[in-house]
C-alpha cells in the first residue's frame, strides 16, 4: 500500500470519527448530520457546509502531515472557554514502516480487518459516550493537530494554506492534582491510528 493510499484511508476514517463525536455529543442539531454507510457502517455526517469547510481543511492539513510522516496526533477538544476544557478526544497516529520500495507494510490489503475494527470503534464509542453529563449550551469545539515545530513552520510559510492560518495552541488544560488516566476507546493497528478519551 503506498503513502498516498494510507493516508487517503486514515483521513477518511479521520472524518469518520469525527463527525460521529460531533453527532453523539449533540454539539450541533441531529438534522445537520445525514446518515451514511461507511466500510459498511451506519455513521452520521454533517451536512452543514461551514462545518463541513472546517472538517475539510483541517483534514487537508493533516493529509499532507501524515504524508511527510509529520502527524503525530490530531484532538478533538470540547471546551466552554479557551481555558477550560470539558471533554477532549485524543486520535494517535502512529507512523507505519516502509518497504524497501517505499510501500507502507500493512497485511490487511484488502481492509477487512480495517472495516471490521473500524465498525467495532464506532459501535463502542457510541456506546462509551451515552452515559456523558450533556454539554454545556456554551459549549465550543476545535481539532488541533500535534506535529513538530518544524512542520508548523513549513505550514505557516506555504501559500496553499494562507486562507486557512494555523496557529500554535498554547494552551495548556487545566488539570487537578490527582492523575488522570486515558482510557483507550479503540485502536486500529492496520492503518497506524488509535483513540483516546479524556474527559476532565
Amino acid at each position: 500500500m503506498s503513502k498516498e493510499e494510507l493516508a487517503d484511508i486514515l483521513i477518511e476514517a479521520l472524518e469518520v470519527f469525527l463527525n460521529h463525536i460531533l453527532y453523539v455529543r449533540d454539539l450541533y442539531p441531529a438534522q445537520i448530520f445525514k446518515k451514511r454507510r461507511f466500510y459498511n457502517a451506519p455513521v452520521y455526517v454533517s451536512i452543514f457546509p461551514p462545518l463541513n469547510a472546517y472538517i475539510h481543511n483541517v483534514l487537508r492539513t493533516a493529509r499532507e502531515l501524515q504524508q511527510r510522516g509529520e502527524l503525530q496526533c490530531v484532538v478533538l477538544q470540547f471546551y466552554h472557554d479557551e481555558i477550560h476544557l470539558n471533554e477532549c478526544y485524543s486520535i494517535d497516529i502512529q507512523q507505519l514502516e516502509t518497504t524497501a520500495d517505499g510501500e507502507m507494510m500493512c497485511d490487511d490489503k484488502l481492509l477487512i480487518d480495517f472495516e471490521e475494527q473500524l465498525r467495532c470503534s464506532l459501535y463502542k464509542l457510541a456506546e462509551r459516550l451515552k452515559p456523558l453529563d450533556k454539554l454545556p449550551k456554551v459549549a465550543k469545539f476545535k481539532i488541533t493537530l500535534n506535529t513538530t515545530q518544524e512542520a508548523f513552520i513549513h505550514l505557516s510559510h506555504n501559500s496553499n494554506y494562507q486562507d486557512f492560518p494555523w496557529l500554535c495552541d498554547g494552551i495548556k488544560p487545566e488539570r487537578s492534582k490527582r492523575d488522570i488516566a486515558l482510557l483507550p476507546l479503540t485502536h486500529l493497528n492496520n492503518i497506524g491510528l488509535k483513540v483516546n478519551l479524556e474527559i476532565f
